[in-house]
């Protein structure tokens, strides 16, 4: 009888070790299925030619790629000029980003995704950090919640008044994203080095 009530015992504890065991898998599981992507890109590089969706959004290869530590105006944005005239910011951040890069081949080194969709990362157009040219020339500013690598580059653009630090604008940092597997518009360099911003279906 002892003998039986032993074996009972012995089997209802296997059957909650294992019980426990499975569950301590299915968390494991989850965590890995969350963090995974972001694990899987974090340092990856990627290289291609670079459509642009705004100033500091870019599609590579059909990845939708984020410039790490900058913030540009949304494409629609519109801000005031020294004079207190208003004037398309955010096209001209864009168009001044698609003209820099015409139909050159650039270089991503991914970080982290973000919450709108896009993989962050820190590209380059030979050896050049696209993050810095646009904050140096005014077209986006330094985004500190995420980096402060392009302060001096926005502190230079300030002083001498470049760009965005002509007139009055709204902080980039604050502006509402739409999410941008659901973006319809990009901005197109043409061969010339112009650019045009264009709807298209994605």
């Amino acid at each position: 009888m002892a003998s039986a009530l032993h074996t009972q015992d012995d089997q209802t504890f296997t059957f909650a070790a294992e019980c426990k065991m499975r569950a301590t898998m299915l968390i494991g599981m989850s965590l890995v299925a969350v963090l995974g992507p972001a694990a899987a890109w974090s340092g990856e590089a990627l290289n291609g030619r670079a459509t642009v969706i705004d100033g500091d959004t870019l599609n590579v290869r059909g990845k939708v790629i984020g410039l790490f530590g900058i913030a540009a105006p949304r494409l629609k944005q519109a801000c005031l000029n020294g004079s207190g005239q208003g004037y398309p910011c955010g096209t001209i951040s864009a168009q001044a980003l698609a003209a820099h890069l015409g139909v050159a081949t650039i270089a991503c080194e991914t970080k982290e995704p973000d919450q709108h969709g896009r993989i962050l990362a820190i590209c380059r157009k030979g050896g050049e950090d696209l993050g810095a040219w646009m904050s140096r020339h005014g077209h986006a500013v330094a985004d500190r919640r995420i980096s402060a690598a392009y302060v001096p580059d926005e502190t230079m653009a300030w002083a001498k008044r470049w760009g965005i630090w002509a007139g009055v604008f709204d902080d980039p940092m604050s502006r509402q994203r739409t999410p941008y597997p659901a973006a319809n518009h990009l901005v197109i360099a043409q061969p010339d080095g112009s650019s045009t911003t264009s709807s298209v279906r994605r």
